[in-house]
């Protein structure tokens, strides 16, 4: 600070300030008289001014904030040099610039929150009051803080018109604010990245929740389908052994009473012929070809029932074929259709005897369960997909008695066969209005017929 009341009250004394001494010597010559007491006392008071002066002006300067010393009009009457680091002017230049248009240079808002806030504190600072006043403002790129205190003066002391009357501190809160907002900027990324990872986190655990929901049915499906397979495997040998009884039963009921009847027969024969009075042989011999031949017969029904000659040797078309007519003779009450469009080469040697247990399958279970007068077989192709459907106008699989719905495998069975050779299977029943039994396989590339 370069001017102020201190510096007019040195330059009003009579004996002091550095200019008035040396012209004094000048003129005073060489007969001049040497300096009084009282001179000497005032040089010595004029040193300590200018000392005080210099102390408060290099104090004032190594504050980082703006101090001003305004007038009653507000007016800038002394500042410290921030004023320059500012930009804001020289020491002496800013000196009677108001507080706002130096501060706020080029100002034209009608109604600008800086200029009231100068103009207010100054009149209430005219007034007497001894508060303080304060405003945060950014100005240009600046973030400042005013603050505005009214001047103490000595109890009993009036201030003149030309003292100062407040002193104006500005703060500049710039690299504050840039720190806050960095801050701010921070902590956002990080509730977003905190966000980012709970959402990540929450859908980690709804996952795992989902696998562990998978892995559980997975354990469920699988302690059904061991449970299944030991009962499949259950069903299969009691199959198999009612099987070889129903083989050993037909073999000793029917294989083995002709072949006794023929031993016999046989016998009755020879004795007339070593006896040939007691009677012709010719009608015996006659009677034991007979039974042969019906023992024949009963042995070829054995065989065609365990496995038909035809599917090896014609294929599963005219297997098909045989089994419809030959159901249609043991069932007469039940008319039978058979739409077979498709030939024996047409179906592959894989899914031969598939085809044939299929349609054995579901006409046995028609003839059991479905109390039917009629039923359809058809078998045709259809764009490289063998289709086989069975039709009846029955009452259902639900007239079936509940001990063979507990124990039966024949569906079970079927949905077997056609998963192990790669088809599907699939049954819609209506009550009152029949049932419709469907198997399907899509053949590969080698199997399809060529055209």
């Amino acid at each position: 600070m370069r001017t102020g009341k201190v510096m007019a009250s040195a330059s009003r004394h009579p004996r002091a300030g550095p200019a008035n001494g040396p012209r004094r010597k000048a003129r005073a010559g060489p007969k001049s008289r040497p300096p009084t007491a009282g001179a000497l006392e005032g040089l010595g008071l004029q040193a300590a001014i200018e000392k005080a002066k210099l102390d408060w002006e290099s104090t004032a300067d190594a504050l980082a904030a703006l101090v001003c010393l305004l007038g009653r009009k507000g007016q800038v009457m002394r500042t410290n040099r921030v004023v320059e680091d500012w930009s804001l002017g020289t020491v002496s230049g800013v000196l009677g610039k108001s507080a706002h248009s130096l501060l706020h240079p080029g100002c034209r808002i009608p109604r600008c929150p800086l200029k009231g806030f100068f103009s207010n504190a100054m009149d209430e600072v005219r007034r007497g009051t001894r508060e303080q006043f304060e405003l945060q403002e950014q100005i240009g790129a600046r973030f400042l803080h005013f603050t505005i205190r009214p001047m103490r003066l000595r109890p009993g002391t009036e201030a003149d018109r030309g003292d100062p009357r407040a002193v104006l501190v500005v703060n500049d809160l710039s690299a504050l604010y840039r720190a806050q907002d960095a801050l701010e900027r921070l902590n956002s990324s990080l509730e977003s990245r905190v966000r980012t990872r709970t959402q990540a986190l929450a859908d980690a655990n709804r996952d795992l929740r989902n696998e562990i929901i998978r892995r559980e049915q997975a354990e469920v499906a699988l302690r059904a389908s061991r449970n299944e397979l030991m009962a499949l495997s259950e069903q299969l040998i009691g199959a198999q052994e009612g099987e070889r009884k129903r083989i050993a039963v037909e073999l000793h009921d029917s294989v083995g009473q002709s072949l006794s009847a023929v031993k016999y027969t046989l016998e009755r024969g020879l004795e007339l012929l070593r006896q040939p009075k007691r009677g012709d042989s010719t009608p015996v011999f006659e009677l034991a070809v007979r039974r042969i031949q019906e023992t024949a017969e009963g042995i070829r029904a054995i065989s065609m029932n365990l496995r038909p000659k035809l599917l090896d040797d014609l294929g599963a078309a005219s297997a098909v074929q045989w089994f419809c007519r030959d159901f249609a003779e043991i069932y007469p009450s039940i008319t039978i259709v058979a739409e077979l469009s498709v030939g024996d080469r047409e179906v592959p040697d894989r899914l031969a005897t598939v085809v044939y247990r299929c349609v054995q399958e579901l006409l046995n279970n028609v003839a059991k369960h479905a109390d039917a007068r009629s039923v359809m077989v058809r078998l045709w192709l259809e764009e490289g997909v063998l289709m086989l459907q069975v039709r009846d106008n029955g009452v259902g699989l639900e007239n079936a008695t509940a001990e063979s719905r507990r124990h039966g495998s024949g569906l079970r069975n079927l949905r077997e066969r056609a998963q192990m050779t790669g088809g599907a299977f699939s049954i819609t029943r209506a009550p009152g209005r029949g049932t419709l039994a469907q198997l399907s396989w899509r053949l590969e590339q080698a199997e399809q017929p060529t055209a």
